[in-house]
């Protein structure tokens, strides 16, 4: 009966014992996930304050003693691929700088162009195309080297899988792929555009391009009002970006 005993108290210390580690465990996490959500703030933060400068990459530490364990190892990886696929698309922000993709409709340009036989314009849209293409394929091989690095993490299942899962999604509903496609389409118009400007007879006025035949002016008028609601979304995809990323978490 002593020995019963005995064994009863230890087995009701062990499961005391138990819950008071698993209690103590738990609050730790929690400290640790409001800590988490802390530090990936003030990265944010920093992260978006150089991604707006374009002349050098992305340069903050990734680690933080603030952090430990599985927290520590999701921050870090969150923290690298984001500055990868910042760098990716600064990079590609300035290639189409460089092309001067921005004056593409400038009258002026393009009325010295048309002396030259469009020229620049026909290396701008060439260009152009090879930029987003490219940068459409590193994006894509970003997101996979990232999945690749994920399913090799030591991560507890509840912080790893919902980030899998978005890694995996479809491509068409990836924020970045989103960006670009919508991109690939203004290209698409502006390249319909400039063979409206060099099959068809036009003049400079001012700031604006006419045709003679009001058929072509409204053609590219409808061309041109397509890219002006193709800009206005890609910015507004901008900003929900970055509650993309906060979703992503």
């Amino acid at each position: 009966m002593r020995r019963i005993l005995i064994i009863l108290t230890i087995v009701v210390l062990a499961i005391a014992g138990f819950f008071y580690y698993d209690h103590t465990k738990t609050k730790r996490d929690e400290a640790q996930r409001q800590m988490f959500d802390v530090v990936m703030t003030d990265k944010m933060r920093q992260l978006y304050e150089q991604a707006q400068d374009r002349s050098q990459p992305v340069k903050i530490d990734i680690h933080d003693s603030r952090l430990t364990g599985d927290y520590k190892i999701l921050s870090e990886f969150l923290l690298s691929y984001w500055i990868k696929n910042i760098d990716t698309r600064n990079a590609y922000l300035n290639q189409l700088a460089a092309a001067r993709w921005n004056h593409f409709l400038d009258v002026k340009r393009l009325d010295a162009d048309r002396k030259q036989n469009y020229q620049e314009t026909e290396q701008m849209m060439v260009t152009v195309r090879q930029a987003m293409l490219n940068y459409q394929k590193q994006n894509t091989q970003n997101k996979n080297d990232a999945l690749v690095q994920l399913k090799a993490l030591d991560l507890k299942q509840d912080l790893k899988q919902p980030l899998q899962a978005k890694l995996e999604q479809n491509s068409n509903l990836d924020p970045e792929n989103s960006l670009i496609l919508n991109e690939l389409k203004i290209l698409t118009k502006a390249e319909a555009m400039f063979e409206m400007l060099k099959k068809y007879e036009w003049e400079a006025k001012g700031n604006q391009i006419l045709f003679k035949n009001d058929v072509q002016v409204k053609q590219f008028n409808l061309l041109f009002q397509d890219v002006l609601k193709l800009n206005a979304k890609i910015n507004d995809q901008k900003e929900q970006n970055a509650e993309v990323l906060e979703q992503a978490l």
